[in-house]
């Protein structure tokens, strides 16, 4: 009986997806946003995620910033993501170029055919500058999250199968395909703010964080080249990618003393793009929960 509630929770789930994707797919991509943002910060402050984002910057900024301000530009952000989300995969390359600016992308072309790790975080729209990305620089396999939803999760794979993307799930099930896409010489992007349990602990923002360490795992194993990669959201639906020198790393020979160190400039550069942009990050998220 479980499994079949479970199951029928998924498929309305699913159909919710599907309905929203298909009327919001109606109003044009600026249209869409402003009405989601909208919804969002009128609605987003009743769930209990608004409660997490409120303790994160608190924990972060203390009393030095007006709380509530930054959290009612964190759900236009996020309302304004959520709009966009029906359009990016549509987008031709004329209009994504026209709606992002990247800048930096020398940093990339002048590493010839060598890979590289791309890493960037939860910030302003993620997705539309990856696909920016993907336009200039098209061998590269994404690492991202399964949707707990099993149908929601092949909707979004089903919708991102036209870029031609290598997607690679999180966890031991992406494991054998993130192998396969070394072996292939292939870059590889992924959004490394969030908690990681089994990761290790470096300091993120003023606190102890759990993180993800696989980028410095592969970059000190494989010897790839590891990329920052800003993307700001400037106005509207409008963005600013931002590709930086790549980062410089030491290998000692202490292989647990040079990835904390990697993580930890990894982190720090991450704290600082917060800072810079406090409502553009995902502060819904339990980053710091022990």
């Amino acid at each position: 009986m479980k499994k079949f509630l479970k199951k029928l929770r998924y498929l309305i789930e699913y159909f919710i997806v599907v309905i929203f994707l298909k009327v919001i797919g109606i109003f044009g991509v600026d249209k869409a946003a402003d009405i989601c943002s909208f919804i969002a910060r009128k609605v987003g402050i009743l769930f209990a995620v608004n409660k997490i984002a409120k303790r994160n910057i608190k924990a972060v900024f203390g009393d030095m910033c007006d709380v509530e301000k930054i959290i009612d530009k964190t759900w236009d952000n996020f309302g304004r993501f959520i709009g966009e989300s029906a359009y990016v995969n549509k987008m031709s390359d004329a209009e994504l170029e026209h709606r992002a600016e990247i800048i930096g992308i020398e940093n990339i072309r002048k590493l010839g055919e060598r890979p590289f790790l791309l890493f960037s975080g939860h910030f302003a729209n993620w997705d539309i500058g990856l696909h920016l990305l993907h336009k200039s620089y098209s061998k590269f396999a994404v690492i991202y999250r399964k949707a707990n939803n099993p149908y929601v999760n092949k909707l979004i794979n089903e919708s991102r199968a036209g870029d031609k993307l290598r997607l690679i799930p999180k966890g031991p099930e992406g494991r054998r395909a993130l192998v396969r896409a070394i072996k292939d010489g292939e870059s590889i992007v992924m959004l490394v703010d969030q908690k990681m349990n089994d990761g290790i602990e470096v300091p993120f923002l003023g606190h102890p964080a759990m993180t993800a360490n696989a980028i410095a795992k592969i970059a000190l194993q494989y010897k790839y080249t590891i990329i920052p990669c800003q993307i700001i959201r400037t106005k509207g639906s409008y963005f600013k990618v931002i590709v930086h020198p790549q980062l410089e790393f030491e290998q000692t020979g202490d292989n647990k003393a040079d990835c904390y160190n990697i993580m930890l400039n990894i982190n720090q550069m991450l704290g600082e793009w917060v800072k810079q942009n406090p409502s553009q990050w995902f502060w819904f998220h339990n980053r710091w929960k022990k």
